[in-house]
């Protein structure tokens, strides 16, 4: 019995319903709260901190850059008054930071409230935190995040995957006319039918375009309901043209309009191309408006991967959004190629069997080919985006993460159903009927499972990534921050709990050779300093608990970011013991910046993943006749480029091409560093500075003027600085420079060393 496209539509939509569907319910039943884009990585006051001295402003640094006209911060006291200067702002250099200037400070404890809106996807997000001058502020209370509910607008999701659904379905309708769809109309099927598949495909992409149209404009109206908090009723007006003024994400929003419109334009135009009866002067004019439609579609799908989660991926925005983009067009040519081809086998079932199994075994095969192709890619540009958007195994416990799970879920049941085409319905289509009718049913049932993936991706793209939501929850981040080594006989175990901005325990675990505890050290000294800028140092000293444990209850952190602990123990019985270690400190509970994808690791990934993916373009591309055959050099060509811009990014993220020297002392004077910084001093530095860099060396009497005292001027530098004396000397004294005779290493090395003189 023939089956009718609608009816087959509704068949494949039951079908694939109850395996798809049912992630997708158990995501929405979750019930769980999570927040907006764009939250605190740290600021200045920390929240929970007490001051000795009143701040003069207030800093806080986001996940995401801010549009300035919708982000504000206010500080109010105690009573509820405000105690800023009402000239909060967006810092212009960087918009990740916003700040406000304060007033004079009482003692008292006072709150931060700050609200803002993302400039990459426009969401909303508000939160405060509270600090103190002069006295507690209360802990608990630090710091709170608004809870803004599952998703910005309950119906933001459906729009998003309608919006998707009709761009991917337009955009890989343009790919299928060009490259498989050609095949079709020169197939030896009769004109009249030529015409249909032609008109039938682009109506869909018509339709697919419309809906996409539609879904963008309702877009808009829930963007401007969310910004300015209202009913979306309330919010078409005046509101929807601020917001397309005024953020960035309304002005890529205009951009696609425009370019939806020219869409159109060039679309009707192909209609009234296939209408015409002269036929090479048509088939040009055809191809003219194809190239002419794909370069519109890049533009389009350019507009949505940079309001996408990738651009919000701010350490590695210039990878993800390429990424991203590259996903979009891998998708386009999957789901889009699906529903044309399902389109192109219903027209053929109006073919005498011969003629339609002859189309149909020409056609299907370049599309496995198309199909096989973006599969790979899809897969390549998925792992690396959601290695940055979850980063972390534990975050898939996230909404996010389990809205990933289910699209990968769905994706696996596509790809079977790909198989069973491609292995057992593809190699009957030339000879048997049954084939072609099982070829529509599969077909179908691919559609609708690859409407249910968008569906997915929509609850995406309208979710906060899983590593900010996991950053805040503490999920895949230990309780404390732990080291362990041996110097001199002594095995020392460092534990810094809980290494966040604030009051932290640092925990010292002495133990001999034998594992016994070392209970006679006469001082154990933790000197903690912050790497990125010079705000002094802390030394303290650690009280003995009993049983090799050594405590310091109160050491505090000021901000979040790279610290060094120096460890000094020193005993009676045996060698002083030293070592240091390096390790990042969080801003707590309110960061949202705990879990980031490293940039160093993000191009070796994605160069790594691109070259693969160049390596099966170009096998794929081989059989085709290679580089010798228009079809085959389609093929291979993006291969070379795949693998020569992974072989790039492999060699920048991997082996550190092209990138600059440390502006800080890349090494922690652990033992290593020590023990290569006292060989070097020895060899280079002792003659004139001494044994303990005294300045009393065996050559120092022959100098013109006495060399430096290290432990009286070395504490007055910075490393950078002493990196430059050692590098280029010091002007007017007989300091030579040693740049061209030592390493940076080596110097870096040195720099270690002649610090443990001032002990």
């Amino acid at each position: 019995m023939r089956v009718g496209l609608t009816s087959l539509f509704r068949r494949a939509a039951a079908a694939s319903a109850v395996a798809a569907a049912l992630p997708l319910l158990a995501l929405l039943l979750q019930g769980q709260d999570v927040f907006a884009h764009a939250h605190v990585v740290r600021s200045e006051p920390a929240p929970g901190s007490t001051l000795v001295d009143a701040p003069d402003r207030v800093v806080i640094w986001f996940t995401e850059p801010l549009e300035p006209s919708f982000s504000e911060i206010q500080t109010l006291d105690s009573t509820g008054a405000r105690v800023d200067n009402g000239d909060s702002a967006v810092d212009s250099s960087d918009t990740t930071v916003m700040s406000v200037s304060l007033g004079a400070l009482a003692d008292g404890t006072y709150t931060v409230g700050w609200k803002n809106v993302s400039t990459v996807d426009g969401h909303r997000a508000r939160g405060s935190f509270v600090f103190s001058v002069g006295e507690a502020s209360g802990g608990a209370a630090a710091s709170l995040v608004v809870e803004e509910g599952l998703f910005q607008s309950p119906v933001e999701p459906v729009v998003r995957w309608l919006a998707l659904l009709g761009a991917l379905v337009a955009a890989g309708g343009a790919i299928f006319n060009l490259a498989v769809g050609t095949v079709a109309r020169r197939s030896e099927s009769p004109r009249r039918l030529r015409r249909l598949w032609t008109r039938s495909s682009l109506r869909l992409s018509a339709a697919a375009l419309g809906v996409f149209a539609l879904a963008s404009a309702a877009h808009l109206v829930v963007q401007t309901s969310v910004i300015y908090e209202q009913p979306l009723g309330q919010a078409i007006g005046g509101a929807m043209v601020s917001v397309v003024m005024e953020t960035d994400w309304g002005r890529l929003w205009l951009w696609r309009a425009g370019l939806i419109a020219v869409a159109a334009v060039v679309m009707y135009a192909q209609a009234r191309a296939a209408r015409s009866s002269e036929g090479g002067r048509r088939r040009n004019a055809e191809a003219r408006l194809m190239l002419l439609s794909l370069c519109l579609w890049a533009g389009i799908l350019a507009t949505l991967s940079l309001t996408s989660h990738a651009a919000a991926t701010t350490a590695i925005r210039a990878q993800a959004v390429p990424n991203d983009l590259l996903h979009l067009w891998a998708a386009a040519v999957w789901v889009g190629g699906l529903a044309h081809l399902l389109l192109l086998v219903a027209v053929t079932r109006q073919l005498a069997g011969p003629q339609r199994r002859r189309t149909l075994a020409s056609v299907v095969p370049r599309f496995s080919l198309l199909a096989g192709l973006s599969l790979a890619t899809l897969v390549v540009t998925g792992i690396y985006g959601a290695w940055a958007q979850v980063t972390v195994v534990e975050a898939l416990a996230t909404p996010y993460g389990r809205a990933l799970l289910a699209k990968v879920a769905v994706v696996g049941g596509l790809v079977m159903l790909g198989a069973v085409n491609l292995l057992w319905v593809r190699p009957r289509l030339s000879w048997d009927d049954a084939a072609g009718r099982w070829l529509r049913r599969l077909v179908g049932v691919e559609v609708a499972a690859a409407a249910l993936v968008i569906l997915a991706v929509g609850f995406l793209t309208a979710l906060e990534p899983a590593r900010q939501v996991a950053s805040r929850q503490g999920l895949g981040q230990p309780d404390s921050i732990v080291f362990r080594e041996t110097v001199e006989g002594t095995g020392i175990t460092l534990d810094v709990e809980p290494g966040e901005v604030g009051s932290n325990r640092f925990t010292v675990l002495l133990e001999d050779r034998l594992g016994a505890p070392i209970e006679n050290a006469s001082e154990v000294s933790v000197r903690i300093s912050y790497l990125d800028s010079d705000l002094g140092e802390q030394v303290l000293s650690a009280s003995p608990l009993g049983g090799g444990v050594y405590v310091v209850n109160e050491a505090r952190f000021s901000i979040a970011g790279p610290w060094q602990a120096e460890l000094a123990v020193r005993r009676p019985d045996a060698f002083d013991a030293r070592t240091a270690f390096r390790f990042e400190v969080t801003a707590g509970a309110s960061g949202s910046g705990r879990i980031a994808p490293s940039p160093e690791t993000g191009l070796a990934l994605l160069g790594g993943s691109l070259a693969a993916l160049g390596v099966v373009f170009l096998a794929a591309g081989m059989p085709l006749g290679g580089m010798f055959t228009l079809r085959g050099a389609s093929v291979m060509a993006p291969g070379v480029v795949g693998l020569l811009v992974g072989a790039a990014l492999l060699f920048n993220g991997v082996l550190g091409g092209g990138t600059t020297g440390p502006t800080r002392n890349p090494f922690a004077p652990n033992t290593e560093s020590l023990e290569i910084g006292g060989r070097v001093y020895y060899e280079t530095c002792m003659t004139c500075h001494g044994v303990a860099g005294r300045g009393d060396g065996p050559g120092a009497a022959a100098l013109e003027s006495p060399p430096a005292d290290l432990a009286v001027h070395v504490p007055l530098h910075s490393d950078a600085d002493l990196f430059g004396f050692v590098s280029e000397g010091i002007a007017g004294t007989a300091m030579p420079a040693f740049g061209d005779r030592l390493t940076d290493d080596e110097i870096w090395h040195v720099v270690n060393y002649i610090k443990t003189f001032d002990e």
